[in-house]
């Protein structure tokens, strides 16, 4: 997700420790995984409601017999705290139909709230050995402007639906791992897997998802594979325009409005630059498309990413009012940012509650510091909308600046922790000032340190290692030490993360 901020603000917040010892990488797949989700989804638009079915294929990779499952319902989560914070959703709710396999209703019991739901298998599963259950759940969708929750816009509606499909929770290190919802950040751990959908909806939707999809008279046919986190958007007064990059299909879901011209163009073209810089920094896109949605949020949020999509917060290009330079900013900053996330979370996956560091630090730092600091399209475009010119001098004075904070701040040993779970934050600090901003901040000092090229065969090592798995804190360290273990990258390292958090 992106915590909004202004265009170009670079300076460099700092952090603090980690390890001494060599570590080592743990296991990237969870030992009991879920290969394969089959979705029916009915969305009911003058309900406001899903009626969804679940079939989800299991496997124990496990060395032992296994008779329980754990499968999360997030929604649950989010409509608890709806229902706190939001006068219009105080009667939403998410209700568990029956869970069953080859129709057998299977007992269950809610671990700690009722977003984890503990369910036993009618027969013990071997190790190796796989089988489904099928979830049926019917869930209020809420009045809200997020990733999960539907709103008036442009004389129609949208509805973000995530965080809102049941999926099986990682089995890792011989426990089930499950967070409490968090509303300020993501609370997901999820493992990439394949998708079958079929959903409806009116006729006069357009239907956005993870995946390649077809729509015919109110019905969408989704196959998505390697996903990590499954989404549908839609809306009754999308707009859509395409273009490519390096092979990749770009889709803009927007809305008209007096700017909406201008959105079009700044949303497509920064995607564009955007999958160009990080395909060459990092590696290779791994979907065969990716999709824009203009998702108007609240106002202290930018967007939010999903394998293959990404919600843009937007709504001031869709008034009667023109846009400001200021909305112009938004929309590059936001784009860059999620798009960034389609390379971290989305194909190198984390845990996102305990680890926010890897995904949204990276997201920070490849939106501010490659995207940024790089002469683009997007760029050309966005001084011709100022109508003034591009001025080469003042980025070199930028990356002079940024050079000479990198320097500062070794020189006086600047940092703080950037590696807190999302609930050890100290009060005094927010997941902005530790994972968003101390993260950028961490691997900007890397970069400095080992210098571009270096730092770039790094991440490319990293991305490569851990492509539609997941890695953790000591997997990431573990691939920086295997190319750089100076003095220098240690101290620095030991100044940011801290072991009693790394995991």
């Amino acid at each position: 997700m992106k915590k909004l901020k202004y265009l170009f603000a670079i300076v460099v917040a700092f952090s603090m420790l980690l390890i001494a010892q060599p570590v080592h990488a743990v296991d990237t797949d969870p030992e009991i995984k879920a290969t394969n989700y089959n979705l029916l989804v009915h969305l009911d638009t003058k309900k406001n409601q899903l009626q969804e079915s679940a079939t989800i294929t299991i496997q124990n990779n496990t060395a032992k017999p296994i008779t329980q499952v754990m499968v999360r319902n997030i929604a649950s989560g989010v409509l608890t705290y709806d229902q706190k914070h939001y006068k219009g959703n105080k009667n939403k709710t998410t209700v568990i139909k029956q869970i069953t396999a080859n129709q057998q209703k299977l007992a269950y019991e809610f671990k700690g709230d009722e977003s984890n739901i503990l369910v036993d298998l009618p027969t013990s599963l071997t190790p190796g050995a796989s089988t489904q259950i099928n979830v049926e759940v019917q869930t209020d969708v809420p009045w809200r402007k997020d990733r999960f929750g539907y709103q008036a816009i442009a004389g129609g509606k949208i509805y973000n639906l995530s965080f809102c499909f049941p999926y099986l929770s990682d089995y890792r290190n011989g426990k089930w791992n499950y967070h409490p919802y968090n509303d300020e950040g993501e609370n997901r751990n999820l493992a990439v897997s394949d998708y079958q959908a079929e959903i409806y909806a009116p006729k006069s939707y357009k239907v956005v998802t993870s995946g390649e999809s077809h729509t015919k008279d109110g019905k969408t046919t989704v196959v998505a594979k390697d996903i990590r986190d499954f989404v549908i958007v839609a809306s009754n007064k999308f707009k859509v325009s395409s273009t490519k990059a390096n092979g990749i299909k770009i889709n803009n879901y927007y809305y008209a409005g007096k700017s909406a011209k201008i959105y079009n163009q700044l949303a497509k073209q920064t995607a564009v630059d955007s999958i160009k810089l990080f395909t060459k920094k990092y590696g290779p896109y791994p979907y065969s498309e990716l999709d824009l949605t203009e998702s108007p949020f609240s106002s202290d949020t930018g967007g939010m990413e999903y394998s293959g999509l990404v919600m843009i917060a937007q709504d001031t290009f869709a008034r009667k009012k023109a846009a400001s330079k200021e909305d112009y900013d938004s929309v590059i900053e936001d784009v860059s940012h999620e798009v960034a996330h389609q390379w971290f979370f989305n194909t190198v996956g984390n845990d996102e509650y305990t680890e926010p560091w890897l995904d949204e630090g990276m997201a920070e730092f490849s939106e501010d510091i490659i995207f940024d600091l790089s002469s683009t399209k997007t760029s050309a475009l966005y001084q011709k909308l100022m109508k003034t010119k591009q001025d080469a001098s003042l980025m070199r004075d930028v990356k002079k600046m940024l050079n000479q904070q990198m320097k500062t701040a070794i020189k006086y040993k600047q940092g703080m922790i950037i590696n807190y779970p999302l609930n050890k934050i100290p009060k005094k600090y927010d997941e902005t000032d530790t994972a968003y901003n101390g993260g950028k901040s961490f691997y900007s000092l890397l970069r400095y340190l080992m210098g571009e090229k270096k730092f770039d065969q790094a991440m490319r090592d990293y991305y490569h290692t851990y492509y539609l798995k997941q890695a953790t804190g000591k997997d990431f360290i573990a691939i920086i030490k295997k190319h750089d273990n100076s003095k220098a990258v240690n101290d620095l390292i030991k100044r940011y993360i801290s072991p009693k958090y790394l995991q």
